[in-house]
């Protein structure tokens, strides 16, 4: 594998702590596999309240975190239970209006008990790609984020059709970096990050823990997601990573289903991190904040 690829410095890449603490403003999106039960599409309230304890540790050493989450299908999927099939869309749509209340209530009560409010952002893919709505999105986000309130993004899922989706979360946590100009995105995943080849096929597959340039190399390694409710995977993320290091923010792809996730990146856990290859400087990011939503206007997902 090229060291151009994928490299593991010892000294001249900054480590995970240093990444994280040295962030001004980070993206954590959260997978529908991670915040809902598989089979009973309840809220994981006790795994959630950790993240939420390490989103409030983040908030109180002056960084900023704006929330991307998944699984307002995955919870209101519970109501078609008696179904022995995939949901058709205007089944997931009802889904998700019904599990989307469940899920910002969560996050509500829980931000609550800590003295945070919470924002609630549903975007489509016109907010994203029309450049004038891109602009009020990101606009309302740094709003939000300035009268110390919480954003809790997710796509909206109660009209999105096929033909209309975003089509996943990893690559809307990416825009929403490149929309605000953030410094990192972490996607917390079931998985530790990419690997050399599927571990469930062959355990003795290597964990890649950093790269800094995407390649077809790279792109090789990556799998597609085999979760019941979840749209993304190792694809996606990549292509969210590309959205993100062109942006100049980094990237990073760690498992999350345990108590604690962000802690546990700083603590040095498992992790795959990818690093824009000539970061941008924070002024000028922010000089073609307007740019990047004019050239996605125009732009195929």
């Amino acid at each position: 594998m090229s060291s151009l690829l994928v490299q593991q410095h010892s000294t001249a890449a900054p480590t995970s702590p240093i990444r994280l603490v040295s962030a001004r403003r980070l993206i954590v999106k959260i997978g529908s596999a991670l915040i809902a039960d598989a089979e009973t599409g309840n809220i994981r309230g006790p795994w959630l309240e950790t993240l939420i304890e390490d989103v409030v540790r983040f908030f109180a050493r002056g960084q900023q975190v704006i929330i991307v989450t998944s699984g307002a299908v995955a919870v209101g999927s519970s109501y078609f239970n008696h179904l022995d099939r995939c949901l058709r869309v205007e089944e997931k749509q009802t889904a998700a209006a019904i599990g989307q209340v469940r899920l910002i209530r969560a996050y509500e009560q829980s931000f609550k008990r800590h003295g945070f409010g919470v924002g609630q952002i549903l975007l489509s893919r016109e907010d994203i790609y029309n450049q004038h709505r891109c602009l009020i999105a990101g606009s309302t986000i740094q709003q939000l984020l300035k009268v110390g309130v919480v954003p809790i993004i997710n796509e909206n899922d109660t009209t999105a059709t096929a033909e209309s989706c975003l089509g996943d979360n990893d690559r809307l946590a990416a825009r929403v970096a490149q929309m605000v100009n953030a410094d990192v995105v972490i996607l917390l995943s079931n998985v530790d990050g990419l690997f050399s080849e599927d571990p469930h096929d062959n355990p003795a597959a290597r964990l890649v823990t950093e790269v800094r340039c995407i390649t077809s190399e790279i792109e090789a390694m990556a799998g597609h997601s085999l979760a019941r409710h979840s749209s993304g995977g190792m694809v996606t993320k990549l292509m969210a990573a590309r959205i993100a290091t062109d942006a100049g923010c980094e990237m990073v792809i760690a498992r999350g289903n345990k108590s604690y996730p962000l802690t546990a990146i700083e603590n040095g856990g498992p992790s795959t991190w990818f690093l824009p290859l000539a970061k941008a400087g924070r002024s000028a990011m922010s000089a073609n904040a307007a740019a990047n939503c004019s050239r996605r206007s125009s732009e195929q997902s």
